[in-house]
């Protein structure tokens, strides 16, 4: 599990996500799907003003993204990609979204 951090703003919008390469993939695997999922760090409940996906993660052979928006300041977030491969493997990488204004 890959975990990568980084800092946004609650009015800032843009792309997340990360780049496997052909040693993280079983040989002629390319990536098949990707679901995308937000958690609170401090477990609670997602709400309107929190963190949010906009519209559906996107994927090519070798790379999963995702347009995040809003957060709330001063907290934290988890987006989590989960991968299958067309070899049938599966990765959960996640990036930590700290939100300050």
């Amino acid at each position: 599990m890959r975990v990568a951090v980084i800092k946004k703003k609650p009015d800032e919008k843009f792309a997340v996500g990360f780049k496997y390469s052909t040693a993280d993939l079983a040989a002629d695997a390319t990536i098949s799907t990707v679901v995308v999922n937000i958690t609170r760090s401090d477990g609670e409940t997602i709400e309107t003003n929190d963190l949010a996906v906009v519209g559906s993660p996107a994927h090519d052979e070798y790379t999963v993204s995702a347009m995040i928006e809003k957060g709330q300041d001063a907290k934290e977030y988890y987006v989590t990609f989960t991968v299958t491969t067309s070899a049938g493997q599966i990765f959960q990488d996640k990036i930590f979204v700290k939100v300050r204004v």
